[in-house]
């Protein structure tokens, strides 16, 4: 993606030009297959040059943010940009907020294992509402795109790895045995009642892998 620097100051703010992503809403198959929305963070892509007025405190964190992650800071804004499409923006209407993780911590280990399935299934439901609001479906795919996006937001470790035929997801939360119990029935939930499909998985108090077929 082309960038611009900052090239002016007028009454305290800075007119930045920067170049926006095209078709971050859905995403997209190309004619070949390909998935279109989904680049590497870490790369510049084209789009459609536009300039913007950002107050020069803001930037300023936008810069020291951009070198703490080694991005450019055209790369930086658009990575804001994209998660408010990806999750922000519709977050309140499929009833996503924001608590602390101690509260989250403190309230699942006080509740049982068959609690925290029912609890789970609220959870799936409120993943399905988001999948449809972002992705205009709720498939086995758009699950797991959904579900990526949620870890990456919250900035928990994960790996993803995937063949043509199986997957593999890797969570590090830190956060107990309880809540692993809790993230795996929110799997368990979608992949074998509604997509009935079996999965493994082995869960410890820091973290969950679980795995299956496609």
């Amino acid at each position: 993606m082309s960038s611009y620097p900052v090239n002016e100051m007028k009454n305290n703010y800075y007119a930045f030009n920067y170049a926006s992503t095209l078709n971050l809403r859905y995403k997209s198959r190309s004619k070949n297959g390909t998935m279109i929305g989904n680049e590497d963070h870490g790369s510049e892509y084209l789009g459609i040059p536009m300039t913007i007025i950002i107050p020069p405190e803001n930037i300023s964190q936008l810069q020291f943010e951009s070198e703490i992650k080694q991005v450019s800071l055209n790369t930086k804004i658009n990575q804001i940009i994209k998660d408010h499409l990806d999750w922000h923006a519709d977050a309140h209407e499929a009833k996503m907020y924001y608590v602390p993780r101690s509260l989250i911590t403190n309230t699942v280990n006080h509740l049982t294992e068959q609690q925290l399935s029912v609890v789970a299934q609220s959870v799936v439901n409120d993943f399905r509402d988001m999948s449809l609001l972002l992705r205009g479906e709720y498939t086995f795919s758009s699950f797991f795109d959904i579900l990526n996006i949620w870890l990456k937001i919250t900035e928990t470790p994960n790996r993803f790895e995937e063949s043509e035929h199986e997957y593999k997801v890797v969570i590090r939360h830190g956060m107990g045995y309880k809540y692993s119990y809790f993230i795996k029935e929110v799997y368990r939930q979608v992949i074998e009642l509604r997509y009935h499909k079996s999965i493994h998985y082995n869960i410890t108090d820091n973290s969950v892998v679980i795995g299956g077929a496609k």
